[in-house]
């Protein structure tokens, strides 16, 4: 049984400017992002995972899973280089509501074998249903023979694509079913995999952005391909204008997420260092956006 349709949103982690994790600005997030209706993707690597403190990464799920209570599908991260990690980390959420963990297998010099014991130790020991997560863009990723037979496990229920490789994703979207659910992601991959079949697909922009991707999968939604592809080249122009110092800094477009929610008065703007923050000139540019972004919250027109 799906848990997720159309837009899901990849939540950034708020933190203090001591790197501390802002709770406040955590709950303000989740009811924001619940009101809007999408699912939710917790603590992956746009959520600053492999850069907290294994006690910061515990705050700030308890709190995500406090505030949504049940209310959207939620997905936490637990991804690490070891299984030791992922069994403390879910020990201390035992008592979360949430729907499945998900985990990266990060040690690139791990054999396909590794990571295959990797996820089926991790989903042998854990009280909540596990995720694969095939990035390839941050590991060797998963084969899709190991996928396949992790498929099998009863514990093993869903896997996030996270690749750009389109055979890939393609074998790797051909393993959903109605026991086994495969959601894709980026927002440059939202109208592919959904024009795919799939019924969900994270993007990092809908934390900020979610009515833009919510009016996108209505219009993918209405079978008028045209007009869903057109939609789609409007929000990707839109999504250009985004300055893109940070992200290619970080790897990851955290802090230009985090600096469109502050400016929406929902959390700090704060990343983790390494990540740095967003500079004077790339905030400049953000403003212009989002005073734009501002326009089409009223009239539906998209500024690109």
């Amino acid at each position: 049984m799906s848990i997720f349709e159309g837009t899901v949103a990849v939540v950034p982690s708020p933190l203090n400017e001591d790197e501390s994790p802002d709770l406040p600005g955590t709950e303000k997030l989740i009811e924001f992002l619940v009101s809007e209706k999408v699912g939710l993707f917790a603590l992956g690597s746009a959520g600053e995972e492999m850069n907290l403190p294994f006690g910061t990464r515990v705050q700030i799920a308890r709190k995500i899973a406090e505030v949504n209570n049940g209310r959207s599908g939620l997905l936490m991260g637990a991804g690490t280089f070891g299984v030791r990690d992922a069994l403390d980390f879910c020990k201390e959420i035992k008592d979360c509501k949430i729907d499945g963990i998900h985990v990266i297998s990060y040690d690139s010099k791990m054999s396909d074998s590794g990571v295959e014991k990797l996820y089926s130790s991790i989903a042998d020991q854990i009280p909540f249903p596990l995720w694969l997560y095939q990035n390839s863009t941050r590991s060797n990723g998963i084969s899709i023979d190991a996928a396949r037979r992790l498929k099998e496990h009863p514990n093993i229920v869903g896997c996030k694509i996270a690749g750009f490789h389109l055979r890939t994703n393609l074998d790797f979207v051909a393993l959903a079913d109605d026991n086994f659910e495969v959601i894709g992601s980026a927002d440059a991959q939202f109208f592919a995999f959904m024009c795919l079949g799939l019924k969900a697909c994270t993007t990092s922009s809908a934390s900020c952005f979610p009515e833009l991707f919510k009016d996108l999968h209505k219009a993918i939604a209405s079978n008028d391909l045209q007009k869903a592809r057109e939609k789609n080249k409007q929000v990707l122009r839109f999504l250009k204008r985004v300055p893109k110092g940070a992200y290619k800094h970080n790897g990851e477009s955290t802090a230009e997420l985090k600096y469109f929610l502050s400016l929406r008065g929902i959390c700090k703007e704060y990343c983790a260092k390494p990540w740095r923050d967003l500079n004077d000139e790339e905030k400049s540019a953000a403003r212009e956006v989002f005073k734009d972004y501002q326009l089409y919250l009223k009239d539906g027109k998209i500024r690109a």
